[in-house]
This record gives C-alpha cells, sequence and structure tokens, in this order.
C-alpha cells in the first residue's frame, strides 16, 4: 500500500485529521483535510491571534477548489514516545487508500478518542505528527508558528497521559475525592490512604507533565480534558487536586513512616515542589489574562520570567528552551527564515512603564478613539456546519458569537503622523496636573491608546549553534531590563558534545536544586535555591545594587565575553568545608567564634544561615529564628555537624525548626561559609559561597546584579587580543529597531577569542591589590566621551527610551586586560541592600569593567 501524499498548504491554511470510530483494536482510519485558520476574521466575528502570519493565499491553487474556514475541531496533546514502534493510519484520499506512519503512543490516543465517537460518525483532530508534514522543514516552521493559535481556537484540548498502568485508575478515582473539601483533612491522616497519595504522585510524574511544549498547549486550552488508559478527568479538576496535593505532602511523611508498605520511609514521596506537574499547574494560571469562555486577552509574562521558571520542563532539542516559549511572552515573538513579516497587532499587551499624556483633547477624532464605533472587533467569524459527515462529539468546538470585550485594534494613523506615536513612550517631562474631569477623561484615552507596545522579534532557526540561540535570548532579555540576574539562575541545558562549552556567565541546569536520581521515583534537593529568586517575577529579594542598571547598556556580549562594570568588596580568606547533602559542618561555628549553645547565637551567623529571610525568601526573617537556631544546634552530633534532613525526616522537629530548617536547607546546600580577607583596612565579611569557589576568588558588586558574586581572574590577556570599547551611537534607543540594533551591536565591536577555563583549573591567585584597580584608574576610551558630560554626575542610572539627558556618565574605561570566570552568586552578610556602595567609598575600591568569559 502506498503512503500517504501531502497536498501543500497556502499561508493561512491548516489539515485536520477526520478521524472515523471504529472498534476498540480495529485498524485506525480517516480522512486529511485542508481548512483556512486565516488570521483576520468576519468584522462580527469572535476570536484571538497569538501568531500570525500574512495570508499568501485564500484558495487552494486550482481555481474551482474552495477552502473553506475550519468547522468545530479538538486539537490533541500527547509525547511522541519510542521512535522505532511504528504503527499505521490508514488514509482515505480520492477514493483511494494509503497509509501514514505514526508511533504507538499516537496510536494508543486515537483509539482512546475514537472510544468517544458515536457509530458511524467522526471528529476533527488537530495532531501535529499528521496535521503537519514532518518532511517539509519549511512547512514544518510555518505550521510550528500557528500552533499557539490552533490551540486556542480549539473547542478542547486532548491530553493523552498514557495507558493504564496498576494504580492510574486509583489516582484518578482518588481526584473527586480530593475536591470534597470536607473530606480532605481527614484524607491527610487516614493511614490507609498512602497507596492513594503515592497512585496521584505517580500519575504527576507521567512524561507528558516534563515536555516544555506542553505548557502552551495546556495554558491556551479553552478547556481540557486529561485521558489515562480508560479513565479521564478535567484539567481544572486535576489542577486543584494537585495544588492541594502540594499544599500537604510535608504533613503525609507520618503516613508513609508507619507503612510497611512503603517501607516506612517518611520521606518516599521526595520533593513534590520539583514536580513539572506541580509548576505546569502554578504557571497555567499566570500565564494569561482571558475572557469567561477562554480567549486570551493579554499575556502577563516576559520572555526572562518564562525561561528562568519553566526550567522543570525538559526538551527534545536545547533550542526549545527558548523557542518553545516563545508564544507566551508578551514582550518577545517567533519568527522563521521561511515567513515574511508577522502582524501584531490584535493582542492587547502589558506596557512596561508608564504612557506619555498628552492632554491636547483636539488630538482625539473618530479614527482615533480607542472604543469609536469605526474600531474593528477581531474574532472567529459566524458559525459553520460540521464538515461532511462529522458528528459532533464531547470535544467539537462550539461557535462563538458575541465579541471579545474590551479588545480593539489601534487604528492606523492618519497621514504625516508617525506610526511609533500609536506606541507606549515614556515620559520625557514631568506632566502638569490636570484637576478638571475631562482632562482626566481624556488621559484615559490617551493611556489605552498608548496601550499596545511592539514585541521583539526572534528568529527560530534549528541551525544555530546553541550558544548563539542563548546570545540572543541574553541579548534581548538584558538589553530589556537592564539587569544581570539572568545569569545567577540555573536555566540553560548543555549544549550538544559536538559544540563548544558554554561560557561561565550562562548558568546550566546542572546547578538546579532539584534533579531525578536514577532508579528513584521522585526528586531530591542536590543544591541550594538561587538567591534571586525567579527575574522578572515579583520584586528581587536583594539590592546588592541599589538602583543601578547594568553598564553598558549597548555591546556587553562581544563574541563570547560579557562585559560588565562594578567594583571589587573583598576576596575569599578563609573557608569552610561545604554543606554537602545539606549537613551543617560544626567548623562553621569558629568562623563566628561561637562554641554553640547555651550561648547566645551570634546575630550574623543564624542570618547567614537564612540569607536574612524567611520562608520563600522574600520577607525579613521571623523574630523566631534564633530561637529555633539554638535548638536546632542543640542537636548536633558528636562531630558537631548539624544533619538538617534527618532532624527534619526522623526527629521530632517543633513546628517552628522544621520552618528554620527547610530555610536553612533551601540557603546552604552545597555552599560553603567563608571569611573575607579584610583588604584595605576592611573588616571580614562573613559570606555563603558556591562550593566551587576558592581562596583568592574575589567578591564583587556588579551593576544591575542584585546579589554580590564570586568571580576568579584569569591570566591576563594579549595586548593584540585588548577589548575595543564599542561605538555608541547618539541616536535614541527608542530610534533604533530590533535588528538595527543587532547589526550596530555586532558590526562595531571586536570579536574577543574565548578559551574556555574549567573552574577546578582555574588560577586561585587572585588577590585585592593595586593592580585590581589599575584599569579603573584609566581615562575613558575616546569613544565614550559623548556619554560622559558631567563626570560628577551619579553613577548607574539606568537609560531610559528616548532620553539622552539620562545616559549614564561612567567614568571608568572599558578596556580591561583582565578576564574573569564566573564563579556564581553568593550572600554576603551586610552587603545585601546597597551597603556595598558606602563600602566602596569607605575603602576606595575603584569602578572598573570586568570582562566575564
Amino acid at each position: 500500500m502506498r503512503t500517504y501524499s501531502y497536498a501543500p498548504l497556502q499561508g493561512d491554511e491548516i489539515r485536520l485529521l477526520q478521524l472515523q470510530a471504529g472498534d476498540v483494536d480495529g485498524d485506525l482510519h480517516g480522512r486529511v483535510h485542508r481548512f483556512r485558520l486565516p488570521e483576520d476574521l468576519d468584522d462580527n466575528g469572535h476570536g484571538v491571534v497569538l501568531t500570525t502570519e500574512k495570508n499568501t493565499a485564500t484558495t487552494a491553487t486550482a481555481p474551482d477548489s474552495f477552502i473553506s474556514t475550519a468547522p468545530q475541531y479538538s486539537a490533541l496533546s500527547y509525547t511522541w514516545g519510542d521512535p522505532r514502534e511504528l504503527f499505521y493510519i490508514y488514509i482515505l484520499d480520492d477514493g483511494d487508500l494509503s497509509q501514514l506512519p505514526i508511533k504507538q503512543n499516537l496510536c494508543d490516543a486515537l483509539k482512546r478518542l475514537r472510544q468517544n465517537i458515536p457509530p458511524q460518525g467522526s471528529m476533527l483532530l488537530w495532531v501535529d505528527a499528521i496535521s503537519i508534514n514532518q518532511d517539509d522543514i519549511p512547512e514544518k516552521n510555518a505550521q510550528i508558528q500557528k500552533m499557539a493559535m490552533i490551540y486556542n481556537r480549539a473547542e478542547s484540548v486532548c491530553v493523552w497521559l498514557g495507558r493504564e498502568d496498576k494504580d492510574s485508575t486509583r489516582a484518578v478515582e482518588f481526584v473527586d475525592r480530593l475536591l470534597k473539601l470536607e473530606d480532605f483533612d481527614p484524607l491527610t491522616e487516614d493511614p490507609g490512604t498512602p497507596v492513594e497519595w503515592a497512585a496521584l504522585h505517580n500519575l504527576m510524574q507521567r512524561p507528558w507533565f516534563q515536555r516544555r511544549w506542553v505548557v502552551q498547549e495546556i495554558s491556551l486550552a479553552r478547556k481540557a480534558t486529561l485521558f489515562c488508559g480508560a479513565q479521564s478527568v478535567s484539567w481544572p479538576n486535576f489542577a486543584a487536586a494537585a495544588a492541594l496535593f502540594v499544599a500537604r505532602y510535608r504533613d503525609l511523611r507520618h503516613l508513609f513512616q508507619s507503612s510497611k508498605e512503603f517501607h516506612n520511609h517518611p520521606n518516599y514521596l521526595g520533593e513534590v515542589e520539583a514536580l513539572g506537574a506541580k509548576s505546569l499547574v502554578d504557571i497555567t494560571t499566570n500565564l494569561f489574562r482571558k475572557s469567561d469562555d477562554g480567549i486570551v486577552l493579554e499575556r502577563l509574562m516576559s520572555l526572562e520570567a518564562l525561561v528562568s521558571t519553566l526550567t522543570l520542563f525538559e526538551a527534545g532539542s536545547p533550542h526549545d528552551t527558548i523557542y518553545a516559549v516563545l508564544w507566551l511572552a508578551h514582550d518577545a515573538e517567533p519568527d522563521a527564515k521561511e515567513s515574511a513579516a508577522l502582524s501584531f497587532d490584535p493582542l492587547v499587551r502589558t506596557p512596561t512603564q508608564s504612557p506619555e499624556i498628552d492632554v491636547n483633547a483636539s488630538q482625539f477624532d473618530d479614527t482615533q478613539r480607542p472604543f469609536g464605533e469605526s474600531q474593528r472587533h477581531y474574532g472567529y467569524g459566524e458559525s459553520q456546519k460540521p464538515y461532511g459527515d462529522i458528528v459532533q462529539s464531547p470535544h467539537a468546538i462550539s461557535p462563538i458569537s458575541s465579541p471579545t470585550e474590551g479588545y480593539f485594534k489601534v487604528p492606523a494613523p492618519p497621514p504625516g503622523r508617525n506610526r511609533r506615536d500609536t506606541f507606549l513612550k515614556p515620559p520625557r517631562r514631568p506632566t502638569p496636573k490636570k484637576t478638571a474631569r475631562s482632562a482626566s477623561d481624556v488621559s484615559k484615552m490617551m493611556a489605552e491608546t498608548h496601550f499596545e507596545t511592539r514585541p521583539h522579534f526572534i528568529t527560530v532557526d534549528y541551525d544555530l549553534d546553541i550558544y548563539e540561540v542563548y546570545r540572543q535570548f541574553l541579548d534581548f532579555a538584558m538589553h530589556r531590563s537592564r539587569l544581570l540576574d539572568i545569569i545567577c539562575h540555573p536555566w540553560a541545558p548543555e549544549p550538544p558534545k559536538n559544540e563548544d562549552p558554554l561560557p561561565t556567565w550562562i548558568p546550566q541546569l546542572s546547578s538546579a536544586p532539584f534533579e531525578k536520581r536514577p532508579g528513584q521515583n521522585s526528586y531530591v534537593r542536590v543544591s541550594a535555591d538561587s538567591l534571586i529568586g525567579t527575574p522578572g517575577l515579583g520584586p528581587r529579594n536583594y539590592n546588592a545594587s541599589g538602583k543601578t542598571k547594568m553598564y553598558p547598556a549597548k555591546g556587553f556580549i562581544q563574541g563570547r565575553t560579557l562585559i560588565t562594570t562594578g567594583f571589587m568588596i573583598d576576596s575569599i580568606g578563609v573557608k569552610k568545608s561545604a554543606a554537602v547533602d545539606g549537613v551543617v559542618p560544626g567548623s562553621w561555628l569558629d568562623l563566628v567564634n561561637w562554641s554553640g549553645p547555651p550561648e547566645p547565637v551570634p546575630d550574623r551567623f543564624w542570618r547567614t544561615l537564612v540569607a536574612d529571610r524567611g520562608p520563600g525568601g522574600q520577607k525579613y526573617p521571623p523574630a523566631y529564628f534564633p530561637l529555633a537556631c539554638k535548638w536546632v544546634f542543640e542537636q548536633r552530633s558528636r562531630r558537631g555537624n548539624v544533619n538538617t534532613s534527618e532532624l527534619l525526616t526522623h526527629g521530632k522537629c517543633p513546628s517552628i525548626a522544621t520552618e528554620f530548617l527547610r530555610r536553612v536547607q533551601s540557603v546552604v546546600w552545597d555552599r560553603m561559609l567563608v571569611l573575607t580577607q579584610g583588604k584595605k583596612g576592611s573588616k571580614k565579611l562573613l559570606a555563603l559561597v558556591p562550593a566551587e569557589a576558592e581562596e583568592g576568588d574575589v567578591i564583587c558588586i556588579l551593576y544591575g546584579c542584585s546579589v554580590p558574586v564570586v568571580l576568579r581572574r584569569q591570566r591576563k590577556r594579549k595586548a593584540a587580543h585588548a577589548f575595543e570599547s564599542p561605538h555608541i551611537s547618539t541616536r535614541t534607543e527608542s530610534s533604533l529597531s530590533s535588528s538595527a540594533y543587532a547589526e550596530s551591536s555586532s558590526s562595531s565591536i571586536s570579536k574577543l577569542p574565548a578559551p574556555h577555563i574549567s573552574l577546578s583549573r582555574a588560577s586561585s591567585n587572585t588577590n585585592l591589590s593595586e593592580s585590581d584597580t589599575a584599569d579603573s584608574n584609566s581615562q575613558p576610551h575616546p569613544q565614550l566621551n559623548h556619554l560622559c558630560p558631567n563626570r560628577d554626575s551619579s553613577v548607574g542610572q539606568g537609560l531610559q527610551q528616548g532620553e539622552m539627558n539620562d545616559l549614564p556618565t561612567l567614568s571608568i574605561s572599558l578596556e580591561s586586560q583582565h578576564r574573569y570566570a564566573f564563579v556564581g552568586p553568593c550572600y554576603v552578610h551586610g552587603m545585601m541592600a546597597g551597603e556595598g556602595f558606602k563600602h566602596q567609598k569607605d575603602h576606595g575600591n575603584k569602578l572598573r569593567a570586568f570582562h566575564l568569559i
């Protein structure tokens, strides 16, 4: 039998599988149809466009062939499974039967879904392995760009978790029991429930929950159902049950400790918070603002926040670490080499700062009013009848007729008016206050008009080296936020073996807090939490660099080198053993001259153990933490060590001590306690540093980084390879497009050689000396003179869009003969809230440039 042959798709078309009903074990049969999924539909329609492509055609190539708009359909979300096992679905095409190879997991999913189809009926499905010609790379790239729109326009998303196993049925049935809140507390105390809790735990570890692409597939769904074998559960019910489980899983330890079936292991469930299912439930509630019927009205998270948050989700390719979340970010959009420019007018996006308000009411006319009669609503067209003999199923889309409330497109400006005027701009001068109601109304209307911001295009190109993909992301994220926190948070998978190692300033997932060890069905902690929290989500945990922004603002990535500026605080002097597996060494007490209880706990010691924060790391520690610390150290072993895991798991900890110990674990795990050398008359500082740190490594404050960092100086660069300062144009930042910025940055900077130096082999002879500040004493590079008109003005001010008067005025040179390996972020007691600037002034540590490799 011949293999199915795909007909080419036009720019606004998709394929849908018409799956036929059949016996449970019978062969799969269906038809493949082409439909239009246009960007712009009828003026009275209803819908959302998340990724769009300009329509290249509205009909098929044949003049007598008409392609109708897609009717009701469902979309399938699943994992591809083992590529070696092939099955077939038989496709009826123009009266001839052909076969299409599919993998076993998809075969299982389709056989399960057709059980809901009435006899002699069918249902329409979008399935990536069938709807996209996987051998046609240009088509694949173009269709992948449409996936967000495809999943959001589907009436239902069907999630296939896999075949039934010994406890999956029990897990799905247990979900219904958990949703009865009056029975929830008794279930956490019932000694007969561990087997059910374990079943739910196993269900949450199905491979589907670990895929990076499922984040957009489930979060964009208007309605979603999970299928596991013969069982099914709605996504909202499963999400609620999973959230309840995560909220109370620590309270279940006593149940497992008393259960012989689970070997009396109190920590059998491991770190449930590290499960992908938990993260998926959390993230789907915060990605979008939706209408009541599931239409996405606004995206809420930046690309930097998404990449930093979704570290638990696996990607088939390291490229997908970035590409799989582009469709979800409010400040970035995917572009492909094969497609033309995309249009993004319909989607309202959150502004990044206050708009410039012009109180001149005469500017408004009928063509500019955001809610006037001339405004065009975007959405779905008129209701479509099911195609052919397709029978409506519980997973078919239902027509929608009402327009989206508050959803509008900013109209084109009048002739002669710059298009950029319709976008958000920061105020250049204080806006005079207006008390009249009319002025207030006009200001509100102007704010609504300026509510849209243009996203940044990132080209999806799987042929790029993985470093180049990461570099593009970091260049975009740091240029947008003017912050360096992203280099302190592990997010990057390792590059392929045939590519060079990543620079030390790109933090890899190998340093993530949790991992799933081989042979274990649970996650365990292997490292401390990131000190900075998650970049882009809420306020920063610390403010070591004050209100400064990273400098330079452009051209900060040269080749494989990151150019930063800041100053040194001190260098590492005395270090003690790391807290391996959360065991606090007794030798740590020596650094603070504390003999232990009953002597009072030194304030700087207990505060350092918890990084001066309470549970969660965002608020100051409670007043009872010193008492908890004293109790914990009263439980020391004979060797003087404190085994935090043993106390939490097997000891009878008071609840206050438990809270303290969990915070200690998240801070000290695999970190070292050190004292600095106290150079230049500085007092010795207490710090928690990465386990890889060595004596002589320098502790620095970098502009735009919320925590201090540890750097290791490498041998000097040869004069022939010295850094050349980038030329920064005097044009305003707002006048540079994203592409122009990329061109000006790449063409005007010199490329530096970047040897890959392992931290374990790097030099450890770094000490603060006069040579450490030699670079900062040099005169500014001539090309930077126009940026430093006033040597006495404050440093580190952010570069405001369109404000040349606010350009940073750092009186330093960006040249340096030294290169540094980035060891990692650290906690320095008394230096986490901007105190480093007073320390810098008191001890004469000059501003300087740091070239990180």
